[in-house]
């Protein structure tokens, strides 16, 4: 048995039916493309989140090797030599500027890009007479770490939201599909039994009529 709160409140006429199976249609339809968006999402966060783990690989080789270097410019020049040469150099000056691009379903996510000072970029930081060419590659391969670290940051940041855009979607696919739909569905079912009622009666009336006429004719 229907219950009140289970349909929605229309008038149970033909026309009303009419807009009542067009209103399903349509929400069938929206369900489908949220349904599939969802979908395309979800494979979307399934190649971030490999693309996450071929960067942490890359970083963590790329901080092992700058390490190992580092060590080894220690062990042939000396800790208190690279400690001077360590003091001696300015440290880099960088910004991270945040911007968004256009990813998967046009959606706007986080870019991150690196931003060096001018100046850092153009002189030399070391003074290469006096500087083991294992420091020059610990500091080369601690930038590139530097580049690993902002790039999984970006992903990490559009990872989130893209979470959030999945959960977003869910509950909208949840909402037409456990009650939207049930609702305008059990309000056709109301319509079709009135209806249907409404034929039978109007069924019974035109047959007392024709046998009330037939009654006349034979007196």
């Amino acid at each position: 048995m229907l219950m009140v709160d289970e349909k929605l409140d229309v008038h149970p006429t033909r026309l009303e039916l009419l807009r009542l199976k067009k209103r399903k249609a349509l929400a069938e339809g929206i369900a489908d493309i949220l349904q599939k968006d969802l979908e395309t999402l979800i494979l979307a966060l399934i190649e971030h989140a490999r693309r996450v783990h071929s960067l942490r690989t890359s970083l963590i080789k790329s901080l092992t090797e700058a390490y190992s270097l580092f060590i080894e410019s220690e062990m042939l020049r000396g800790t208190m030599k690279v400690s001077e040469i360590a003091l001696s150099v300015e440290p880099l000056d960088f910004e991270v500027e945040v911007n968004t691009a256009r990813g998967v379903l046009g959606i706007d996510f986080p870019a991150f890009q690196l931003i060096k000072k001018e100046a850092d970029i153009i002189k030399p930081r070391f003074n290469i007479s006096d500087t083991p060419i294992q420091i020059e590659k610990s500091a080369s391969k601690s930038a590139e770490s530097l580049k690993f670290i902002l790039s999984l940051a970006e992903l990490t940041a559009i990872i989130r939201e893209m979470l959030e855009i999945i959960a977003l979607k869910r509950r909208q696919i949840n909402r037409i599909r456990f009650k939207i739909l049930p609702q305008i569905e059990d309000t056709i079912r109301y319509v079709e039994l009135i209806l249907e009622e409404i034929e039978r009666q109007d069924a019974i009336r035109v047959r007392v009529l024709q046998r009330k006429r037939k009654e006349r004719v034979v007196s």
